[in-house]
């Protein structure tokens, strides 16, 4: 059955290439000039998504000429018709809508309530069954230096219903490259393959929001969004007295569909210098990010992205360990194609799978684009597995 997963991979690359388009662009602040990371690229025509690296790059591969959309939570939403991107490097530039203040609206209902309604929307709205094609990499750090580095083309072919979602994943390609001690394992990992999308699908993130205890623990604020007259923020702030490892929490939802549009939130340096103090936390760094698109009737996940750091001992030794996820939805599709089941990858990560390299996919169907820096450090962690063979 491996040969199926094999036409699989080289239909898809021989349709790639007998009909792809290619535009590099560089996304920009128009005021400022400079770079805009994590800027989401959407083919409103192919459901092709991409996504814009640290030095706002992006290659867009599509199968046909579409309508670009440009999306980012602090910016404008840009649309532009890719025929007219026809320069080596076109520029994009996006109006920031940074100077007009967030203002606070007053609600009949508790931000709480309205946040509860809006996961319930969100987790019945959600489109299912659906096959998502994504690109996942993930960074590794040890004492603030690069160890590992592992990314693939993967299938999440999601089935059930908003009650109860499977999924079924399928790897296309894979690499990985370094060396990982004892002290990272699966237990540790920010995404765990066997899971992540029930998380996203399920809003299960939010979770903490909703008990009665994180009235207690949080302030709930509704405010506006002057990137877009039709969304608004959730914001839920943790209370100075409050305990624990709990995170500032921003959630923009569509007002009209109900539906949450984005997740992120991250623990302050105040509060985790706070909790190291009073609780002798072991965590130095905790963030993540979620954005969903709804487009033509179709409500699924665009990208992700997580960063977990914290101490662990390893053989009398405090380390201080990191770990980087991006996750890019590079295609979408309501029908899922056919498969065995002994293709299914059933491992929580992709730490232990052994490298399967067909095409240079992340240049080419990654849908996010690898930096000069980052390009240099997965290129010396190579080194090291070249020196060890």
């Amino acid at each position: 059955m491996k040969k199926i997963i094999l036409f699989f991979c080289v239909f898809n690359l021989f349709i790639s290439f007998s009909q792809e388009i290619t535009i590099n662009v560089i996304v920009k602040d128009f005021e400022t000039d400079m770079p805009i990371d994590e800027v989401t690229i959407t083919s409103l025509k192919t459901n092709q998504g991409f996504m814009t690296n640290e030095d706002g790059e992006a290659v867009v591969r599509l199968s046909k000429h579409s309508i670009l959309e440009f999306s980012h939570s602090t910016y404008n939403t840009y649309l532009v018709d890719s025929k007219t991107l026809t320069k080596k490097i076109n520029i994009i530039y996006l109006d920031s809508k940074t100077q007009l203040l967030e203002e606070v609206i007053l609600t009949k209902e508790h931000p709480q309530e309205i946040l509860k309604q809006l996961v319930y929307r969100s987790r019945e709205k959600i489109t299912i069954p659906a096959n998502l094609k994504v690109y996942l990499r993930e960074f590794y750090k040890r004492n603030d230096t690069y160890v590992f580095f592992n990314d693939g083309l993967l299938n999440f072919q999601i089935y059930g219903d908003y009650k109860k979602i499977s999924t079924d994943i399928l790897i296309e390609q894979n690499r990985a490259v370094g060396l990982l001690d004892e002290d990272i394992d699966d237990g540790v990992l920010g995404y765990n393959l066997s899971n992540i999308i029930e998380n996203y699908y399920q809003f299960k993130y939010l979770d903490e929001l909703l008990t009665k205890k994180a009235l207690k623990q949080y302030d709930f604020q509704v405010k506006t969004y002057p990137q877009n007259e039709n969304f608004l923020i959730i914001r839920a702030l943790p209370m100075d007295e409050a305990k624990g490892v709990l995170s500032d929490f921003y959630i923009v939802y569509d007002t009209k569909q109900k539906i949450i549009m984005e997740v992120s939130a991250a623990i302050t340096n105040k509060r985790l210098q706070k909790i190291q103090e009073e609780e002798n936390s072991k965590i130095h760094k905790l963030e993540f990010k979620n954005v969903f698109k709804n487009e033509s009737g179709f409500y699924h996940l665009a990208n992700s992205k997580e960063v977990i750091g914290f101490y662990k001992k390893y053989k009398g030794e405090k380390r201080k360990i990191e770990v980087k996820n991006n996750m890019v939805v590079t295609n979408f599709d309501k029908q899922m194609f056919q498969y065995d089941k002994e293709n299914i990858f059933t491992d929580k990560s992709l730490i232990n799978k052994k490298s399967s390299v067909f095409t240079e996919y992340w240049e080419f169907d990654s849908g996010l684009k690898p930096t000069d820096r980052e390009k240099e450090i997965i290129q010396s962690l190579s080194v090291v597995n070249d020196s060890i063979e």
